[in-house]
């Protein structure tokens, strides 16, 4: 029987299952959810203070930066299955120390320990994705995120309910054992088959890349709207009158549509070109984001909050896509991780700044601040990721499924 050919005349391409990779993405998200979700318990049990706590956040945040840009240029080298059971085995650790800890110290390290695990495994999982199928790239991408994001749902949920069965320590030994479970999962990854670093460019050289750095302008945009939205949304929630029980109801309905949504994102935003489908749906954010500080009430807030997810489901996977069609296959992984780095630290200095705003000029400052941050960023990343010759298609983009995104 003759072998089924692409529309070019070559054989289709077969990648290494994704499985994997979607499973571990899940386990360590889930894992981020139930740390976040017992900081307070944490600080009440120990007597931390809140200085101590935002050490501990930090240490995460800085750790994660860190692991994206010094381990994501080894997946282009093919190691990525590495990368993701060191993660994974990373994760563990660091969830055992946070189990085992008493003092501060430990729980900053038992932090740092699992944001380098989360910065080392999610490179590695981009670069597989992103190469194992280019014609299949937005549905994949998508379902990357809704394992992504379902894990951040389902870890503080998860980790209300074992905490209500044996407090936190418990929680943190009984998330250790789950991803612990996932190691023989780990090693069913396989590596990809397209084409490698073999070079050892790594990092040099990508933020001359015209189109990369405005995709990169673009993720910033949207991560400055989650840093905002960490710092502020809750304790505005708790400022109007939510019970903690709404709180957790809130949280939940702000992410559940990003995990269902993003898998037909992808697609739709493969179809029509990842630019314009990012910078659609982020207009549609920055727009709506103008309205926090408006709408009156805790049912009102949660309402345009679910609104604004909605569009995140949509737009979600294709600010990676864009970054993705901006570099070779060779330099997926590297360019990825640098895009993991800008969301750290955007959502970092967000989260400072918006905070700082809230306390001194209240909600609907603050918000006006964030949406026009989000509109100068997308503005910028806007002209750079134009086309120089202003046709839909730039030329030199690797393969046609990937030129697609950078319509």
């Amino acid at each position: 029987m003759a072998e089924d050919l692409t529309s070019n005349g070559e054989p289709p391409k077969t990648g290494p299952s994704l499985a994997p990779y979607f499973l571990i993405l899940f386990g360590a998200s889930a894992g981020l959810g139930s740390i976040i979700v017992l900081l307070a318990e944490i600080r009440s049990e120990l007597g931390f203070t809140d200085t101590g706590i935002g050490l501990a956040i930090a240490a995460g945040f800085a750790a994660a930066f860190v692991a994206n840009i010094s381990m994501a240029p080894q997946a282009d080298r093919g190691r990525a299955p590495a990368m993701l059971r060191g993660g994974l085995a990373l994760g563990v650790v660091g969830m055992v120390l946070l189990a085992v800890g008493q003092d501060l110290w430990h729980y900053v390290l038992g932090r740092a320990v699992f944001g380098f695990a989360l910065g080392t495994a999610g490179p590695a999982a981009r670069r597989t994705v992103i190469v194992a199928d280019p014609t299949n790239l937005g549905r994949n991408m998508g379902r990357l995120g809704a394992w992504d994001v379902g894990g951040f749902v389902a870890g503080p949920m998860i980790a209300s309910l074992l905490a209500g069965i044996g407090g936190f320590r418990f929680t943190f030994w009984a998330m250790a054992v789950a991803l612990a479970m996932l190691l023989p999962v780990s090693f069913r990854a396989q590596p990809d088959t397209a084409a490698r670093d073999e070079e050892g460019l790594g990092l040099k050289g990508l933020l001359r890349i015209r189109r990369l750095v405005g995709a990169f302008f673009v993720v910033a945009a949207y991560f400055v709207f989650i840093g905002a939205f960490e710092a502020v949304w809750v304790l505005e929630m708790d400022t109007r009158g939510a019970t903690q029980t709404t709180l957790a109801v809130g949280i939940t309905l702000a992410a559940l549509p990003i995990a269902l949504l993003s898998p037909l994102g992808g697609s739709l935003a493969q179809r029509y070109g990842a630019r314009r489908w990012a910078i659609g749906g982020l207009a549609s954010i920055t727009l709506l984001t103008t309205f926090y500080g408006v709408v009156p009430g805790v049912a009102a807030l949660v309402a345009i909050t679910m609104a604004t997810s909605v569009m995140e489901g949509f737009t979600f996977p294709s600010a990676p896509m864009l970054v993705a069609a901006a570099v070779a296959e060779n330099r997926q992984a590297s360019a990825q991780g640098l895009m993991g780095a800008v969301e750290v630290a955007t959502a970092a200095v967000a989260a400072m700044i918006i905070a700082m705003i809230y306390d001194s000029h209240g909600d609907l400052t603050a918000w006006i601040v964030t949406a026009s941050t989000m509109a100068i960023l997308l503005l910028i990343g806007a002209i750079l990721t134009r086309p120089t010759d202003r046709q839909l298609v730039q030329p030199g983009v690797p393969t046609d499924p990937i030129r697609r995104p950078f319509q």
